[in-house]
């Protein structure tokens, strides 16, 4: 599976992570919230295209850049499942994202809670005992610098 592919299974919760709704992601595109929802129903029925992949990441990267102390958990869980799944094992990825279903809703349903949300992530990581890859552990350092 590509990162084109990995990217539109998990754009659900990835965008949730930002806090955006479809329609705000939709938005950010310059695009309809309709379109969103196509590609999110899955490659079954609508594959994402390389210029939507690139335009998805381009807004997400942005936005990490930008909010790096509130965007920790949407790093994390891009690292994990769309740039390096590889460098984790089932165990924590499967950790990672029950962690960010959990804590998703919440920041969707109050974005200004975001930046509480990503120290809350944090913690959660280590109580549930993902001990991850040196990608993951210098995302969660990210608010040190």
């Amino acid at each position: 599976m590509d990162e084109i592919s990995r990217l539109q299974r998990h754009l659900p919760l990835i965008r949730s992570c930002a806090g955006w709704t479809a329609a705000t992601l939709g938005e950010k595109l310059g695009v309809k919230r309709q379109t969103i929802s196509t590609i999110e129903q899955g490659e079954d029925k609508y594959k994402m295209t390389r210029m939507q992949y690139l335009a998805i990441r381009k807004v997400l990267d942005d936005e990490i850049a930008a909010t790096k102390d509130e965007t920790q958990m949407l790093a994390a869980v891009l690292d994990a499942v769309v740039d390096h799944p590889e460098s984790y094992t089932d165990d924590e990825r499967t950790k990672i994202l029950e962690n960010a279903k959990l804590l998703a809703p919440a920041v969707v349903k109050t974005p200004t809670e975001r930046k509480n949300a990503s120290a809350t992530w944090k913690a959660i990581l280590v109580a549930s005992g993902v001990v991850a890859s040196a990608a993951l552990i210098a995302i969660l350092g990210r608010d040190k610098d």
